[in-house]
């Protein structure tokens, strides 16, 4: 994975690959099964878990499974690890079991990770696990009949541009330290080792579901397409995602590591996430994910259309570690009511999203994720049509419910729910013969906060936002600029103190400083925070229509951008209804 410890992005850090939206028939159907599973585990194992992040005693900052390159751990000595690697607990049966019951539908597992020992029996290269340690097993044979025996998508995460074993695989991030790389030549490393070890990996276990690529930048154009034609011509019906570069076209797009875009692709895409601040197994992991955190994410991501890859790291005796057990048990606790609501569901239909949780809808349901546990009623606005019944799935009990129109301004819906059965987030069905119309109108619900996202504004020529929405309750709204603490999850960051811009609204302009004048949770992204800026105030005379615009204000859309403020949404909160 990409190291996010590096002060400034690498090329697996940034942009993964271009924009993907893909029609043609052929490619719908080989995305189907993968798109419509959502949710699926991240195995990242290897010799690297032998130091667990410690190198001669001492922790090597950042993450675990790039050790070697940030320890600058000569070659002659890293792959003397290999010699002690011998992972007796290793079960593929518990690992892929453990996904299963977490409602997980594929499973992607590292066959060689940037260090370049291959954690399968290649053929090509003496340097992996049946050759070179005392296990003597093929762990990814053992794996893929587990993902067929438990009805599991086998994926497999190649790393086709670094490789720290190999003197040719010159390019960024590249073993610097034991080679001269002014000798290197990619080309020669792509022929002997990485292409033949890419064909193996297609030929000798069974139908693979996607091909997991990683680290886009320095691939030749050539080199990249060659592994591209040889996945569609050896496993045609399996994905490819966006890290393959090289300028060839993927399946789908690779968000960054543990992040989301505030404007996601029109496209299928995926966002990878960890357990805890590692991808490897670490003696020293921290920033463990709550489980309802963990929960909320995969709420939140299918809300959005995309797919969650959940990580796991195990340790060097092939047992994963205890709190990701519990984490996943966690989750598979939540699915079994949350599943329907999970599994083929949608992204919500709702123009805004809303700060109780998350909606995603099914052929004739739509689901409420509510994290809010002490939300005990919730209203929505723009449906169009009653539905036939509301449930809490976590108690299979019918809550009360009312549609009001009475305002003249919509459909109104309120649900009374009932108390949250545990700390997970509680998932609400409304059930319909079939899905009605949504108005995609931002309206207010009376006497409620409005948030306005950052996703639905209209962008003027001159790089302002708009919206356009619609005031239920007259007074007085305090005006919040909602944004995010980013760059690398070790060292979260916020640049957009300072940052100046203008509000407006009808013929009033009011300039504005950005400043943290507070700070929420983001569960959807644990280890950064959303940031409070109070830029003004919006006085609503009357119900009825409103505009605010938000000008001279610079707003990015990355992690790793410095240039501007990492804006989320708005939210206009009562101060003083009339």
């Amino acid at each position: 994975m990409s190291n996010s410890a590096f002060i400034a992005p690498t090329a697996d850090e940034g942009v993964h690959g271009p924009s993907v939206v893909r029609h043609a028939p052929e490619d719908i159907a080989r995305r189907e099964l993968w798109a419509h599973s959502n949710f699926g585990v991240f195995v990242h194992w290897g010799i690297s878990a032998i130091l667990g992040g410690l190198w001669h005693g001492k922790h090597v900052e950042g993450l675990a499974e790039w050790i070697q390159f940030k320890a600058k751990i000569p070659l002659a000595e890293y792959a003397q690890l290999a010699k002690t690697f011998n992972p007796v607990d290793f079960n593929a049966r518990e690992w892929v079991r453990m996904a299963a019951e977490a409602g997980a539908k594929y499973f992607v597992y590292t066959a060689k990770h940037h260090d370049g020992f291959a954690m399968y029996h290649s053929q090509v290269s003496a340097y992996n696990i049946v050759d070179a340690t005392p296990f003597q097993r093929d762990p990814l044979a053992e794996i893929a009949q587990a993902c067929a025996d438990y009805g599991i998508m086998l994926g497999i995460y190649y790393s086709q541009t670094i490789d720290w074993e190999d003197p040719d695989a010159v390019g960024p991030s590249c073993n610097s330290w034991d080679f001269d790389t002014e000798k290197g030549d990619f080309h020669s490393y792509w022929r002997r080792k990485a292409a033949p070890q890419l064909s193996e990996i297609l030929s000798n276990y069974g139908e693979i579901g996607l091909l997991w690529f990683d680290m886009p930048s320095g691939i030749p154009a050539e080199c990249a397409k060659e592994a591209f034609d040889m996945v569609r011509e050896l496993q045609p019906g399996a994905v490819i995602n966006s890290r393959l570069g090289g300028g060839v076209d993927a399946d789908y797009n690779s968000m960054d590591d543990n992040y989301f875009n505030n404007l996601l692709p029109a496209g299928d895409w995926e966002t990878a996430a960890t357990t805890n601040d590692s991808w490897g197994f670490s003696t020293l992991a921290a920033g463990w994910k709550p489980v309802a955190s963990l929960c909320e994410t995969l709420a939140y991501t299918v809300s959005r259309g995309g797919n969650l890859l959940l990580n796991a790291g195990p340790d060097a005796s092939g047992a994963i570690p205890e709190k990701v057990k519990q984490q996943f048990a966690g989750i598979g606790t939540w699915m079994q009511r949350a599943e329907p609501a999970i599994r083929g569901a949608g992204s919500s239909p709702f123009a805004s999203s809303f700060d109780w949780g998350y909606v995603t809808a099914g052929k004739s349901s739509l689901y409420l994720h509510v994290a809010d546990h002490g939300k005990q009623e919730l209203s929505l606005r723009g449906i169009a049509s009653k539905p036939d019944s509301v449930r809490d799935l976590g108690t299979d009990t019918l809550l009360p419910f009312t549609l009001n129109e009475t305002d003249g301004m919509g459909p109104l819906l309120t649900v009374e729910l009932a108390a949250p059965i545990d700390g997970l987030p509680r998932t609400i069905e409304l059930s319909f013969a079939e899905l009605p119309s949504f108005d995609q109108s931002l309206v207010q619900v009376p006497g409620s906060p409005l948030r306005l996202d950052v996703w639905n504004a209209e962008t003027g020529a001159d790089e302002s936002l708009q919206w356009n929405f619609t005031m239920a309750t007259p007074g007085e709204y305090r005006v919040v600029l909602l944004s995010k603490e980013t760059f690398g999850n070790f060292d979260p960051q916020w640049w957009a103190d300072g940052l100046t811009g203008t509000l407006g609204s009808g013929a009033d302009r009011t300039p504005f400083t950005l400043r943290r004048d507070g700070e929420e949770p983001y569960p959807i992204l644990h280890y950064w925070k959303v940031v409070r800026s109070e830029i003004g105030l919006l006085h609503v005379s009357q119900t009825g229509a409103q505009k605010i615009t938000i000008e001279d204000l610079p707003v990015v859309d990355s992690k790793w951008d410095r240039g501007g403020v990492n804006m989320i949404a708005l939210r206009l909160e009562p101060l003083a209804l009339a």
